[in-house]
């Protein structure tokens, strides 16, 4: 096997031009077998089907140093515009570029950040169509068991440990997993039948049968749950779709994107980040990328939060980085402004950086922004701001507002405020270009899309984005079962319990602490009507009461938010 295993990696090396970090992560992450298999003719056949892990960044930069540029008309079929069409984007001549298609189940994919998660229970999650469960296989400290939780020895706490994805199937009837119990032994129990599993998704117990028909069973791989791999990068949960032999190794040598800070070295106490927040958005990953690769819309959509419509709105875009199957990057500059403008980056599939230099000194506002297709109609979105401050370490005044100490929790309910404001018109727009019949994610079609449309000039990040998907990405997300566009709903747009409440846990104990204090403001509030206690006088006591049962109305409203957050333009003045 020791032999099996030199053959196999000699094999990489040469076929891959692997590193001796590369060779190193093979030989601490994937079994024997799964090397092999990677020397496979079948295996080497689909070779291109991922990158080594290079920075994402470092390919982008190394795009902008060899691209080749040309106009829109040049990348699009021709009917795919108006004669009237001014917009161009620069693109890449990819006649001797690799450009195998973009596999939207061999590439890694944000869920959610660990953090907010309960690891003492499986939460259900959608990727591409699927139905998933995340998962921890942490211990108890203390006697680890499959026992009820009552009988847990004092003191003892559940251990943080790997963190799994599983497709929300129990193999035995395919009920969801996701409505089992995580073990103090670090199992997962589907709640149908109690068929217990590992971390690697084994079936380890079958209460009802012999230990001779359980062997048999562990045998016939049907028995396991389909694992996916699994990274935590920076506290995000990232996952890669696939459970086949391959999917270890090819994870493994395909890099996560993040933020480089071009490529920078940056010293810990230079950087501030913000809290991560996460959603699950009413409208599709591509209609999301489209969003915010697009500057034009932040004043006018955001108006009041970010910018005003009525402001001037002219915008100056170039382009740093051609398009090419990695991604592309775009400046932008407002006409009304001074300075070298922002930089809008896209990392294929899931990563957009948006970076705003201040000064120069080297401070920068950035904002992480990732996404990953949920369902149709559906996106899950994980994003945070970063600052970097000046070489001084001062952070410059106009930043400064955004790193208030806001409890976690005030942070993610006051985000709907801001992602509510563009979720309208993605949601109405996705929703309305598939009913009509003009596009549809699910849908292969290349240029449909530009059909529907008339872009223009500043359209450009959002151009470059579509030719992507066209080019490199088959023109649609391949979502697994049902690909029905569900129908325009405002209910949904505004629901933030299903979106976010019910899966974070500091916002669930918030909601809980926040429901007890509104109670205790009310029953206060009559009480003091009810006693008019001697210390108050009769106004008193009646300002007192009014006091408390104001406190608690406004408890109620605030609770409101963690299940709804209504907005209207119209009424944003």
């Amino acid at each position: 096997m020791i032999a099996l295993l030199q053959v196999a990696l000699l094999h990489l090396e040469n076929r891959f031009q692997l590193t001796k970090q590369q060779r190193n992560i093979i030989m601490m992450n994937i079994p024997i077998a799964a090397v092999a298999a990677l020397c496979s003719a079948s295996f080497i056949d689909r070779s291109d089907a991922f990158q080594l892990p290079l920075s994402t960044r470092a390919l982008l930069r190394h795009d902008r140093a060899t691209a080749l540029h040309s106009s829109i008309a040049a990348d699009a079929p021709p009917s795919s515009l108006s004669s009237s069409t001014t917009a161009t984007v620069d693109t890449l001549d990819t006649s001797s570029e690799d450009s195998s298609e973009f596999n939207w189940f061999k590439a890694w994919y944000p869920i959610v950040p660990v953090e907010f998660l309960d690891y003492e229970k499986p939460h259900a999650f959608k990727l591409l169509g699927m139905d998933v469960v995340i998962w921890n296989d942490g211990e108890l400290s203390e006697s680890p068991a499959f026992q009820p939780r009552k009988e847990r020895e004092k003191g003892a706490k559940k251990l943080v440990g790997n963190w799994r994805v599983f497709v929300d199937q129990c193999p035995h009837r395919k009920v969801p997993l996701s409505e089992g119990r995580v073990e103090d032994d670090g199992s997962l129990t589907c709640s149908y039948h109690a068929w217990r599993f590992n971390g690697e998704g084994e079936t380890i117990h079958i209460p009802q049968i012999s230990e001779n028909e359980l062997e048999t069973i562990k045998s016939n791989p049907k028995s396991n749950c389909n694992s996916f791999p699994v990274q935590i990068v920076d506290g995000v949960l990232w996952t890669w779709p696939d459970s086949s032999d391959d999917a270890k190794i090819e994870s493994a040598l395909t890099p996560i994107p993040t933020n480089d800070y071009n490529g920078r070295e940056v010293a810990e106490d230079r950087v501030w980040k913000g809290v991560w927040n996460f959603r699950e958005l009413p409208y599709g990953h591509d209609f999301f990328i489209e969003n915010v690769v697009d500057p034009a819309h932040v004043p006018v959509s955001h108006h009041n939060v970010v910018g005003s419509r009525y402001g001037e709105l002219g915008l100056n875009m170039t382009t740093k980085t051609s398009l090419t199957k990695h991604g592309f990057s775009i400046g932008v500059k407002n006409n009304a402004e001074e300075g070298s403008g922002s930089t809008t980056s896209f990392t294929a599939p899931s990563q957009v950086l948006i970076e705003a230099p201040f000064g120069d000194d080297g401070a920068a506002q950035y904002l992480e922004l990732y996404s990953s297709p949920s369902r149709p109609g559906f996106s899950n979105h994980v994003g945070r701001m970063v600052i970097l401050k000046d070489k001084s370490l001062e952070m410059p005044k106009l930043l400064q507002q955004f790193t208030l100490p806001l409890p976690k929790w005030a942070n993610h309910i006051l985000a709907s405020a801001f992602l509510h404001q563009d979720a309208l018109f993605l949601h109405g727009q996705e929703r309305s270009l598939a009913h009509n019949r003009e596009y549809r994610t699910s849908q292969p079609a290349n240029d449909s899309y530009i059909k529907a449309v008339m872009p223009c000039s500043t359209d450009k990040g959002v151009i470059n984005f579509r030719n992507w998907m066209g080019r490199f990405a088959g023109g649609h997300i391949p979502f697994r079962g049902d690909t029905t566009m569900p129908a325009k709903n405002n209910d949904v747009v505004f629901d933030v319990w299903n979106s976010h409440t019910k899966h974070c846990s500091y916002c669930l104990a918030a909601l809980k602490r926040l429901k007890m204090a509104r109670t205790l403001a009310f029953l206060t509030s009559a009480l003091i009507a009810t006693i008019r206690p001697k210390f108050l006088s009769a106004v008193g006591s009646v300002i007192s009461s009014l006091g408390f049962a104001g406190a608690g109305f406004g408890l109620s409203k605030l609770i409101g938010m963690f299940y709804k957050y209504e907005f209207s333009h119209a009424d944003n003045h």
